[in-house]
């Protein structure tokens, strides 16, 4: 029986239930996330093996064959115009005829060594060209080294990133990522879902999938991103974030993007057959948690715009409707254990009327009371 409490960085690294538990192919899922919410004392040991084991997981980086030709060609250019110093008249009269053979002998040398290098590189070229990915695996990513984590199980895999922002990554998803993120931004690439809960920092946080970018500075949200899905969504869980479709000509540093500012509750649709991106609500809203005091939703021949704007704070979705029109409707319910949506569906029936999704907001509309 392995002793975990008193495992070191490098003994988890060594480890090859912890080696598997990283990468997504443990069965023991549960222990894993039960031992580190039991020995808080091991998260930080347990943090640095974690991401030495995703680090060295990193795809060999590609060089081009013109990158390679350029460097062989200036190291042939450097070999042949390089000359020995000149030899004084008293030496070239002593020994003429030797140093002259060693100075051909030199050149030689360096002739061989040039094109040993040339080989060398031409051959590790194409063997390092037959062994990586298939290019288009790497569309739209930089030409940099990725992290790369694929969960191949039936639970969701809890991925932590060098800014300690955490990914839940769900099953059949893949995402990549640097192992040191840049400092103008902090860019990762999804396939499938993942949960995001995201450090704040002034750089900001950018999720690609597909044509479509999520930029946060710090929240939680969910995108959702299969390549056979019809649809891309993004569902923000808390705090705000924007959703745009990606342009090659944008960058990090952009300050201007066309696209959709989405809070708590909201979410965004992009269709891949169109490219249209449309703002809607999650399909069951949960209240937001606040400072302020807990509303229980119970009330007794309260008017309905107030009911209306406790609503709207609770779950922080904006809910349009006439203040006039309503104000002399005096409601009388108990709406402890309803969804939002119950909550809308028996307070519009009281009153009349009736309500609709538009633009992530809520509309209400009726006669109102007299």
């Amino acid at each position: 029986m392995k002793n975990y409490q008193l495992y070191t960085v490098e003994d988890f690294i060594r480890d090859e239930d912890f080696q598997h538990w990283v990468q997504g192919r443990s069965s023991q899922e549960l222990f894993w996330l039960t031992f580190v919410q039991q020995h808080p004392e091991k998260q930080a040991a347990i943090r640095q093996a974690e991401q030495f084991i995703r680090a060295a997981s990193v795809a060999p980086e590609r060089i081009s064959e013109a990158e390679v030709r350029r460097e062989v060609e200036r190291f042939i250019e450097t070999a042949g115009a390089f000359s020995l110093p000149p030899v004084p008249v008293s030496e070239q009269a002593a020994d003429g005829e030797g140093r002259v053979m060693a100075r051909l002998g030199w050149r030689w040398g360096m002739a061989a060594a040039a094109s040993l290098v040339a080989v060398l590189a031409v051959g590790w070229y194409f063997y390092a060209g037959k062994s990586a990915p298939p290019a288009a695996s790497l569309a739209a990513v930089p030409d940099r080294q990725l992290v790369e984590t694929t969960n191949d199980t039936d639970h969701p895999l809890r991925i932590v990133l060098t800014d300690s922002s955490e990914v839940l990554l769900s099953p059949k998803s893949r995402i990549r990522y640097p192992s040191v993120f840049a400092e103008q931004a902090r860019e990762v690439y999804l396939t499938g879902e993942g949960v995001f809960s995201v450090k704040r920092q002034a750089r900001p946080f950018l999720v690609y999938t597909g044509e479509m970018v999520t930029r946060v500075l710090g929240t939680r949200f969910v995108v959702r991103a299969f390549a056979l899905d019809r649809k891309i969504s993004v569902q923000v869980l808390s705090g705000k974030v924007s959703v745009y479709k990606h342009k090659p000509e944008q960058t990090p540093a952009t300050k201007e993007v066309s696209g959709l500012i989405l809070t708590a509750n909201q979410a965004a649709i992009f269709e891949k057959s169109d490219g249209h991106l449309t703002k809607t609500l999650v399909a069951n809203p949960a209240l937001v948690e606040t400072s302020s005091r807990t509303v229980d939703f119970v009330y007794d021949e309260v008017p309905l715009p107030t009911i209306l704007r406790e609503l709207e704070s609770s779950y922080q979705i904006p809910i349009q409707f006439d203040e006039q029109s309503f104000a002399a409707c005096n409601v009388t319910a108990a709406l402890t254990s309803e969804s939002l949506y119950q909550k809308l569906d028996l307070l519009c029936k009281s009153v009349s009327a009736s309500y609709e999704i538009t633009d992530g907001q809520i509309v209400i509309s009726g006669r109102g009371c007299k």
